[in-house]
């Protein structure tokens, strides 16, 4: 069966995507509180991305402009972000929309080189960056995304390369920080963002 290529999303197709994965993070959200482990054991990590993506959907608005859909989307973000991976996760979606070239549609290599950029919005997110955390996994899919940006013109097969790559870098978050190891689970914050892709 044949599909048809995804050359370039607007910003009502960002708009459901990310619907989408707000979703998940709520059908995801016990889990989530359960391996929450880092920074404090303190079962929260779920609930906290579940506001973040709560007042995503409350409180955004799509638009056939991807620049204005995605400012929508980051500034509800913004507003309803709890808790470090909250807070990290929303200032990620600022710096994507940031970063954002003012068009209706962007092509997978425009997507992914806004994606990158937006690392650094998260990275400043907090004092103490640490990796093998949500930050890892969101700068390794980042960075996997540019890497094979140009050999996929179509959007489902370049996410679903990327996926894989933030797959395998949330799995090595349980041997990077000593707090994981010793509970033999995976960052929570980091479960989170693969969960929603």
């Amino acid at each position: 069966m044949h599909t048809e290529k995804i050359k370039e999303i607007n910003g009502k197709q960002l708009y459901d995507s990310f619907m989408s994965g707000a979703h998940r993070i709520f059908e995801n959200q016990r889990l989530l509180n359960k391996i929450n482990v880092f920074p404090v054991a303190d079962a929260d990590t779920g609930t906290n991305l579940a506001s973040t993506m709560r007042s995503i959907i409350q409180s955004s608005q799509p638009h056939q402009n991807l620049k204005i859909s995605a400012v929508s989307i980051a500034d509800a973000a913004l507003t309803g972000a709890r808790g470090n991976s909250g807070i990290i996760f929303a200032q990620f979606l600022y710096g994507f929309s940031n970063e954002l070239k003012a068009k209706e549609a962007i092509t997978v290599e425009d997507f992914a080189e806004s994606m990158r950029s937006a690392v650094n919005y998260a990275y400043d997110a907090i004092a103490n960056p640490v990796e093998g955390t949500i930050l890892s996994v969101i700068k390794d899919w980042a960075d996997h995304l540019c890497q094979v940006k140009e050999n996929w013109d179509d959007f489902k097969l370049a996410l679903v390369e990327a996926f894989d790559k933030a797959s395998e870098s949330l799995k090595e978050t349980s041997v990077k920080m000593k707090e994981l190891t010793k509970t033999d689970v995976v960052d929570a914050g980091a479960k989170g963002f693969v969960v929603f892709l």
